[in-house]
């Protein structure tokens, strides 16, 4: 029987990096992909909306970016949030977090 790897969404703060001194967009990115090599270095599949939504969604269009990220943290069977100094203050991965308890959806630590 094919083992499977199981699917992990990577949780990582994007609007808390937003300041006049950096580009935000680029500073998510390069955290979010950080985070999704440590994952997959784990043997998991990491699935980070910071990565699938950059670019494809305008800054007005939080509220949505932010449903198809639940959407796709539904299908997932761990939760791994990024341990970058800027999560404490990312209101996304608050909702995040309590989402996946809501669907009994483990923490992944790494």
């Amino acid at each position: 029987m094919k083992e499977t790897m199981r699917l992990v969404y990577v949780a990582s703060p994007y609007a808390a990096f937003k300041s006049g001194k950096v580009n935000a967009d680029f500073m998510a990115c390069m955290v979010a992909k950080e985070e999704c090599r440590k994952v997959k270095e784990a043997g998991y599949i990491p699935l980070s909306p910071v990565l699938a939504f950059s670019g494809v969604f305008s800054e007005e269009q939080r509220d949505e970016v932010l449903k198809a990220g639940l959407e796709m943290l539904s299908h997932c069977s761990y939760v791994y949030f990024s341990k970058h100094p800027a999560s404490e203050f990312s209101k996304g991965m608050d909702i995040e977090r309590e989402y996946a308890r809501e669907l009994g959806i483990s923490e992944l630590e790494i």
